[in-house]
């Protein structure tokens, strides 16, 4: 089996999480104050203590049992993309901040979250404020667009991460349906002086595109992007996947995310999307994976013969700057 269908199995497995077995790493469930929801509950794990909600059978669930979420992808933030020094972390799609804290808090650098869902914006404030990190990672209770409006969140009961943002013509089926308000990455950033290397990730269950739609400033400016590909999701939403490749095209580096070892030096954008041209671009395929795109070919810590390669780089940039 090829390491990109097994990760695709993989993956729908751990979307399919349905109990939580009895050897949780849970570490009791809190003393309610008044407003506080009733199915609020702490867990240990690797990030340390975290706070969500019982409801949540993947994100939360997986943290619970496992001890740890998206840990790859933490460690390709902390320790390749921030292997220079630390920068600022752009979380769109924050969730209940299983990511944005423990990067902030393991490399130093300024985080900024989005999370318009108003149960996961309770639990990432609360987990911010544990972690002693409010002044360093800025919450924003919003989502991101291709322009500012009042939209439809459809929210998911069982899977707290898999809420979606419907265009007009969406059906959200089943789901029950509230009103968030959104923003342009590029309205909220215009002007500010962030710290170097700028990431970006973005996880908006589809609406991917319209995200970047609004952060074209934003993505001139980022070093690093790592996204969800899911075309589906895209399609679902009214928009087109020929449209993020073209967002992304604007990158020269990337990687598949996940599924083989991340290359070093990094492969070109072109042949990454080329990777995942087997997904059908009309919605009819479920399969997504996370991409890294990159301008940059060689990544901080990479392997030592690379140094070489990675001075030199260095120094033709240099040298273009200067004349």
């Amino acid at each position: 089996m090829s390491g990109i269908l097994w990760l695709a199995q993989a993956r729908n497995l751990r979307y399919a999480t349905a109990s939580m077995p009895s050897d949780s790493n849970d570490s009791g469930t809190l003393p309610l104050a008044s407003g506080e929801p009733p199915d609020l509950v702490l867990a240990d794990g690797s990030y340390g203590l975290f706070e969500g909600s019982t409801r949540d059978q993947v994100v939360m669930a997986e943290y619970r049992t496992l001890g740890t979420w998206a840990k790859g992808l933490v460690s390709l933030v902390v320790d390749r993309l921030f292997g220079d020094g630390p920068g600022t972390f752009i979380d769109v799609g924050a969730n209940i901040g299983l990511v944005v804290v423990p990067v902030v808090e393991r490399s130093g650098s300024l985080g900024i979250a989005f999370e318009p869902e108003p149960t996961n914006l309770f639990y990432l404030e609360r987990n911010v404020a544990r972690h002693g990190l409010g002044s360093r990672i800025e919450r924003r209770a919003t989502a991101c667009y291709s322009q500012p409006a009042r939209l439809r969140l459809a929210l998911s009961d069982t899977n707290l991460g898999d809420h979606r943002l419907q265009s007009d013509a969406a059906d959200s089926g089943e789901r029950r349906v509230i009103e968030v308000p959104a923003e342009r990455l590029d309205d909220v950033l215009r002007g500010r002086q962030l710290p170097r290397p700028i990431v970006m990730k973005v996880d908006a269950q589809g609406s991917e595109v319209q995200v970047f739609e609004g952060a074209i400033e934003t993505l001139a400016r980022a070093d690093y992007v790592v996204t969800e590909y899911w075309p589906e999701g895209i399609v679902a939403h009214g928009d087109d996947a020929q449209r993020f490749a073209e967002l992304m095209s604007s990158f020269p580096f990337g990687a598949v995310l996940h599924v083989l070892p991340l290359p070093d030096p990094l492969n070109s954008s072109e042949h990454v999307l080329s990777q995942l041209s087997w997904i059908a671009q009309d919605g009819s395929d479920p399969g997504f994976f996370d991409v890294l795109f990159s301008r940059h070919w060689v990544l901080p810590n990479s392997p030592p013969e690379l140094e070489p390669l990675k001075r030199a780089i260095a120094e033709d940039a240099a040298r273009k700057a200067s004349r």
